[in-house]
C-alpha cells in the first residue's frame, strides 16, 4: 500500500509537471518565432539542434555546455573564468551525451527535467511527514508556479540543486544520515552554497540525538570533503583553491555586507534616468539600461520576500533548520551584489527558486488565505510567462 500511494504522488508530480512544461513550451516557441531577441552572451557557437531544446540553452547554459564538452580549459577566449561553474552538472551532461549519444544540449534538457522530477517527490514526502498532504500539494504547485519555475527546465544547475539539498533534509528526517550526507555533497558539488548544509543538517542531529549526534554528524563530513576535492582539483588546474569565489570579480560581484546590495538598488530604483526616445520600427532589447529600475525593483522585491517568507514559515510552524537554511541562501548572494550592473541584485529571483522553506511557507500562507490563494494561482504563471518570453529570446536573464 505504501508504494502504491508513492507511485500515486509521482504520478500527480508528473501529470503536472507535464502539462507546465507544454504551457512553457509553447510560449517559448511562440515567442522564439515571433518576437526580435538579443545576442547571446558569450561568443562560441550555439547548438543546431530542435527549437523545442534549444529555447532552454541561454545565458550561463552555454557555459554548463562548453565545460560538458571541453572540461574547464575551454578553446574559446572570455573575460570570464568557467571555475565560477561547479563540477557535478556539466559532468551529469557529459555523461548523458557519451551514454546516450545525444546532442549535450539535449542531455542537459533531459536531466534537468528528471532531476526536478525526483526532487520534488522528496519534496512532496518532506513536507507531508512535517505537516499534511494538502501543504504538500500546495508547496509543489507553488514550486511549479513560481515566476522563475522555468529556470527547472534550463540547462541550470537548479533542479540538481534543489534535489541534493530536498535529499538531505528529507534523509535527516528519517535518520538516514548517509544518504544525507550524499545529499549535501550533491548539493555542494553543484553551488557553493552546499557547503552551509552543514549548520541546519546538524541542528536536526542535535534535535534528533543530543550528546550522541556525534554518530549522525560524521556522515555529514562528507559535504566538507567534496567541498574540498573541487578545491583540490583548482589549486592543482589553477593553482588557486578559492578560484571558484575570486572567478566572480569577473561578472561583477565583490564581497559587501548583506544591506549594501539592496540600498544601492534602491537607490537605483529612485534615480531618474535620462528619457530615451525608441526610434519606430527598431528593436531594442529589453536587457537595457532603459529597463534598470523594472529589473532593481524585481530583484529588491524578492530579496525582501526571501528575508520574509522564511520567517512566516517559522510562525506556522516550519523548524528553525528550515528557517536558517532560507535565510543564508538569501543572505549569501546579497553579501556578493552586483553594484555596478544594471540590477545590484542580480539573479536573486533565480536564487530564492531553490529555496524550499520559501514554498512552503507560500502553501501555508495560502491555506490561511483562501483569497490570496486564488490571487497568487492567476498572477504567479503570468509573471512566469513574461519573464520566460524575456528569457528565451535573449532579453533577460535572472
Amino acid at each position: 500500500m505504501r508504494y502504491i500511494n508513492k507511485l500515486k504522488k509521482l504520478s500527480w508530480i508528473a501529470i503536472v509537471w507535464f502539462i507546465s512544461r507544454i504551457a512553457l513550451i509553447f510560449i517559448g516557441w511562440v515567442a522564439n518565432l515571433r518576437i526580435p531577441g538579443g545576442n547571446p552572451s558569450q561568443p562560441w557557437p550555439m547548438s543546431k539542434a530542435p527549437l523545442i531544446f534549444t529555447m532552454w540553452d541561454r545565458y550561463d547554459s552555454q557555459w554548463y555546455l562548453v565545460i560538458a564538452k571541453y572540461g574547464y580549459n575551454i578553446p574559446y577566449k572570455s573575460h570570464y573564468s568557467p571555475q565560477a561553474f561547479f563540477p557535478l552538472y556539466p559532468m551529469c551532461i557529459a555523461l548523458v551525451h557519451k551514454l546516450a549519444k545525444i546532442p549535450y544540449v539535449v542531455a542537459g534538457v533531459i536531466i534537468s527535467n528528471i532531476f526536478f522530477l525526483v526532487a520534488l517527490f522528496f519534496l512532496y514526502e518532506l513536507v507531508e511527514n512535517r505537516f499534511d498532504e494538502e501543504i504538500a500539494r500546495l508547496t509543489i504547485i507553488f514550486t511549479f508556479l513560481f515566476p522563475t519555475s522555468f529556470f527547472f527546465s534550463a540547462i541550470y544547475t537548479e533542479s540538481l540543486f534543489l534535489l541534493g539539498t530536498v535529499l538531505a533534509f528529507w534523509a535527516a528526517d528519517q535518520d538516514k544520515w548517509w544518504i544525507a550526507g550524499i545529499g549535501g555533497a550533491i548539493a555542494v558539488l553543484t553551488r557553493n552554497l552546499g557547503i552551509t548544509l552543514l549548520l541546519p543538517l546538524a541542528w536536526i542531529a542535535v534535535e534528533k540525538h543530543g550528546h550522541k549526534a556525534w554518530k549522525n554528524l560524521f556522515p555529514l563530513l562528507l559535504i566538507p570533503m567534496a567541498f574540498s576535492l573541487w578545491a583540490i582539483y583548482l589549486w592543482h588546474s589553477t593553482g588557486d583553491p578559492l578560484r571558484f569565489i575570486h572567478s566572480e570579480s569577473g561578472w561583477g560581484r565583490f564581497l559587501s555586507p548583506p544591506w549594501v546590495g539592496i540600498l544601492t538598488a534602491i537607490k537605483k530604483i529612485l534615480t531618474p534616468i535620462p528619457s530615451v526616445k525608441f526610434p519606430s520600427g527598431t528593436y531594442i532589447s529589453a536587457w537595457s539600461i532603459q529597463f534598470s529600475h523594472v529589473y532593481s525593483t524585481i530583484d529588491v522585491t524578492a530579496a525582501i520576500l526571501g528575508i520574509i517568507l522564511p520567517l512566516v514559515g517559522k510562525k506556522y510552524g516550519q523548524p528553525w533548520p528550515w528557517v536558517i537554511f532560507a535565510l543564508i541562501g538569501v543572505l549569501i548572494p546579497m553579501s556578493a551584489p552586483t553594484l555596478y550592473s544594471m540590477t545590484p541584485l542580480a539573479s536573486m529571483t533565480r536564487y530564492i527558486l531553490v529555496l524550499f522553506p520559501l514554498m512552503v511557507a507560500l502553501a501555508q500562507i495560502s491555506k490561511k488565505h483562501p483569497s490570496l490563494e486564488i490571487a497568487l494561482f492567476v498572477s504567479l504563471p503570468l509573471i512566469q510567462g513574461l519573464f520566460f518570453i524575456l528569457f528565451t529570446t535573449w532579453n533577460w536573464i535572472a
